[in-house]
């Protein structure tokens, strides 16, 4: 059962990530804040069914830190994009640095997402 809540939750994340971006482009506040929180309780929900599900799989140890290096270093960009956004309400000029933190943070999820799916092809059931 924990995979396919795992997959929802993963799927509905990066819907999550889709539409704040959408929402944010198009310059709509409301639905932009109001996305991003959502997509950070999903990406949270997303990350503690991969630790409950990642319990049953033995994983290549290098694979394995490749995975967890992009994913810290995911999580880690997040103060830096709410800081960068939180500047851009009154600050125009930190629209160029808010993107840069955007794009640092979905690259970097991506990059997560791909060293999850690539660890997984070499992992073994949990004695």
């Amino acid at each position: 059962m924990q995979v396919p809540i795992f997959l929802a939750t993963l799927v509905a994340t990066v819907a999550g990530i889709l539409l704040s971006v959408q929402a944010g482009r198009a310059g709509n506040r409301p639905a932009h804040y109001w996305r991003v929180g959502m997509t950070v309780l999903l990406l949270a929900a997303a990350i503690a069914q991969a630790e409950i599900l990642g319990r049953d799989w033995e994983f290549p140890k290098g694979r394995l830190d490749l995975h967890l290096f992009c994913a810290f270093a995911a999580l880690a960009s997040l103060p830096g994009t709410a800081w960068s956004g939180w500047k851009l309400r009154d600050d125009p000029l930190m629209r160029p640095v808010h993107r840069r933190w955007v794009g640092a943070f979905i690259a970097l999820t991506v990059c997560a997402v791909a060293t999850a799916g690539w660890m997984f092809l070499a992992a073994t059931a949990a004695a």
